[in-house]
């Protein structure tokens, strides 16, 4: 049965001006229109006139997990992030620890599966910004995630030190039952340390 009640309707309206390229659209106050680019496979943000919610609200943005649609994720992460206040070199970096973190879960909690729930959750407090990544599989052992040593040259491997390289604060939330809660946070007071952090790494 399905249900009559508490249903809504929602619609995008687009109109492509073919002899300019000229595009204009309602959203009808949904957010704003995500356009991935196929040449490249990035996705770029449409703000318009209305933008992102404001940056003091909760974010929440649910995807399936293919690898393809992280880069969904990245834009996200690369607008909150400079709207923070942080650089763009520091948003992109910022995007990247997101990026490695949701590949693992594809990779190694999910083993590779498609069709499983991957959702990331944007905090912009005063002093920081706070990721939330939460999936749904089985339980990991935070005392094994370890980023491999820079002395090993090989390629790969290396997601868990940029993350751990390029934020501030990682840990995951033992009372999360339906999988794994990841918390991330970077404060506004180290701005440019993501960049400092990972040339010092580099470099030694």
């Amino acid at each position: 049965m399905r249900a009559t009640c508490g249903l809504f309707v929602t619609m995008t309206y687009l109109v492509l001006e073919a002899q300019t390229g000229e595009l204009c659209y309602a959203t009808g106050g949904h957010l704003p229109i995500l356009r991935r680019i196929g040449a490249t496979g990035e996705a770029e943000i449409f703000y318009g006139d209305e933008g992102l919610p404001p940056s003091s609200e909760m974010m929440r943005v649910v995807i399936g997990s293919e690898p393809r649609l992280l880069n969904i994720l990245r834009a996200v992460v690369k607008f909150r992030a400079q709207e923070a206040g942080f650089s763009k070199s520091d948003a992109e970096y910022l995007a990247l620890a997101i990026d490695e973190a949701a590949a693992n879960v594809i990779r190694h909690t999910y083993g590779g599966c498609c069709d499983a729930p991957l959702a990331l959750e944007l905090h912009n407090l005063p002093d920081r910004l706070e990721f939330t990544l939460e999936d749904g599989g089985p339980k990991v052992c935070e005392d094994q995630i370890r980023p491999r040593s820079l002395d090993e040259l090989r390629p790969g491997g290396l997601g868990t030190f940029f993350i751990h390289s390029f934020m501030d604060e990682c840990s995951y939330d033992p009372d999360f039952t339906p999988g794994n809660r990841l918390k991330l946070v970077k404060f506004l007071s180290r701005k440019g340390a993501c960049c400092d952090e990972s040339s010092s790494a580099n470099s030694g």
